[in-house]
């Protein structure tokens, strides 16, 4: 296929399934999403920022902070600020939600998060193509990025993950682009641009912050296109206006510009988790940055093993005299990034999909991947890894993708038995009445079809395309029909999971079923525990 066309299909693709899943899972409420959208309807319908009032219509949950008798989110304030002016246009239209699902929510997520992601990963397509060499490759790549990741669960959901990655791409594409227009992206409009999208992505995912102050330090680096001083000074000052809003929002809540919402965690264990240490980080931890790449509730080489092609991609990167400066920047970039996301003990990120406190990384890493595509065998084998990512990450999204971090390999474990039992993501398929196995076919269809021409675009493959698809769909095949054993209470878990939110299961009878299945005391104990626990409280996800 024509590599321009397996692009558009990548993309289009991409966006069809962001707008075609709604991101929601009723009656749950995702804390961290929640949380977000009451600060935003309090600031438009009372001119606050306080979330008392939402609290109480929308749903209370763990994820807020207290200052002055009042309570706030506790989350970085910047998906928040970018997405106030869109909802306030859409109250033109629609009326004030009375539900964490009612669907100016779904809007407001698409024409924000979504939208973004979907001009990142066209951006970063088009990237890669403006090389003659990679032009077969970028089809391939950027599919690798947006179905091999968790890249598109977050994009269809209002967390701040996906956002983040997506502005600090397109910060650091500002101030380093390739081909003809580079110098007028180098320039110091260009400088002020990507001071602005970087420091919002700061502002809305805190951990970003030492790679916003890399893209400082690029924006100083030697390039065409202004000097070196004029472009740092641009950089800061566009910065400055993100930073300045977080500042002002700091005063107002929590009443001095220096306290972070962090600091003012209601939540006992979360608050006892931020007073620890600098805001509950620490010495970097070598047990955690294993976790991070080989855990098998998390790991990121286990579930999208082609990031295996990211060291020789940056090993060749730093041998390249035209792109050395990009390469130092990106790997140092990942690399300081990674190392102190391992001093935080809750780096799992609690009940999610994949290791998303790493996601805003998932563009300059990919951006090493490239170099390391030269041969056929390289790429057919890459292709076989992409596969097996993509098809992993597509079932897990499929159904309730949100899996504490002792329910290992999620979507083997977890997603496939939902699916299995009748439970499919919520959908625009689903809100017109069709049946669920619609919305599989919609999400299966457009992946394989993506798939299919990003593989066919990257010649020449040894082997071809469709063996190298199959080396990646075979592993991933044995994986899902004979998947590692769950233990007992995990499996209490999953279907307790699946009674309190798929609305298939009310009286929770998988779970009677699991708890009769108990073969020990111990297991006993735990069995009549989980069915006091149902019937006392729902779960709570963070």
């Amino acid at each position: 296929m024509n590599p321009s066309r397996a692009r558009a299909s990548v993309v289009g693709a991409f966006a069809v399934l962001c707008a075609y899943f709604t991101g929601f899972f009723p009656p749950f409420s995702n804390p961290n999403e929640l949380s977000r959208l009451q600060t935003v309807v309090a600031f438009v319908e009372s001119g606050t920022f306080a979330i008392d009032g939402e609290l109480a219509a929308l749903g209370d949950h763990e994820d807020k902070a207290s200052s002055g008798g009042h309570f706030y989110s506790n989350k970085a304030p910047g998906l928040a600020f970018a997405a106030i002016p869109v909802y306030r246009l859409l109250r033109f239209f629609l009326p004030r939600p009375d539900s964490p699902t009612a669907p100016i929510f779904v809007l407001l997520r698409l024409l924000t998060v979504s939208l973004i992601c979907v001009v990142a990963l066209a951006r970063f397509g088009r990237r890669l193509a403006l090389r003659p060499e990679w032009v077969s490759v970028a089809p391939l790549v950027t599919f690798a990025v947006g179905f091999g990741t968790p890249f598109l669960y977050y994009a269809r959901s209002f967390f701040g993950h996906a956002w983040a990655a997506s502005l600090l791409f397109l910060a650091w594409d500002a101030l380093s682009g390739d081909g003809a227009t580079a110098a007028a992206r180098r320039s110091v409009l260009a400088a002020g641009l990507a001071g602005i999208l970087a420091g919002w992505a700061a502002i809305s995912e805190y951990t970003v912050a030492p790679a916003a102050l890399a893209l400082a330090a690029r924006a100083a680096a030697r390039s065409p296109g202004g000097s070196r001083a004029g472009r740092l000074l641009a950089f800061v000052a566009g910065a400055a206006i993100p930073l300045g809003l977080l500042l002002a929002y700091q005063a107002v809540c929590f009443g001095s510009p220096f306290v972070p919402s962090y600091a003012r965690e209601a939540y006992p264990a979360y608050a006892e988790l931020a007073h620890r240490r600098f805001l509950g980080f620490g010495p970097p931890s070598a047990r955690v940055a294993l976790d991070y790449l080989f855990h098998p509730a998390r790991g990121i080489l286990l579930f999208s093993p082609f990031f295996l092609w990211a060291g020789p991609g940056f090993a060749r990167w730093l041998r390249s005299k035209r792109d050395r400066i990009d390469g130092v920047f990106v790997l140092g970039t990942a690399a300081v990034s990674f190392l102190l996301l391992t001093g935080y003990p809750n780096w799992h990120g609690g009940w999610s999909l994949g290791s998303r406190y790493l996601l805003p990384l998932v563009f300059l890493v990919a951006a090493a991947l490239p170099f390391a595509l030269s041969s056929p065998l390289s790429r057919g084998l890459f292709a076989g890894a992409v596969a097996f990512a993509a098809g992993w990450h597509a079932l897990a999204a499929l159904s309730w993708p949100n899996f504490p971090l002792d329910l290992s390999f999620p979507a083997a474990n977890g997603s496939v038995w939902f699916l299995a039992h009748g439970w499919v993501a919520p959908s625009a398929g689903g809100s017109l009445g069709l049946a669920p196995a619609f919305s599989i076919a919609v999400g299966a269809v457009a992946a394989a079809l993506a798939l299919f021409a990003a593989v066919s675009a990257a010649r020449p493959l040894a082997p071809g395309a469709p063996a190298a698809i199959l080396i990646g769909l075979v592993p991933l095949g044995v994986l899902l029909l004979r998947p590692p054993a769950l233990s007992y209470p995990a499996r209490l878990l999953r279907a307790a999971i699946y009674g309190d939110y798929s609305g298939r299961d009310p009286n929770h009878d998988e779970l009677r079923r699991v708890a009769e299945r108990a073969s020990t005391p111990a297991e006993h104990r735990q069995g009549e525990r989980a069915l006091e626990t149902v019937i006392r409280q729902r779960l709570r996800v963070r």
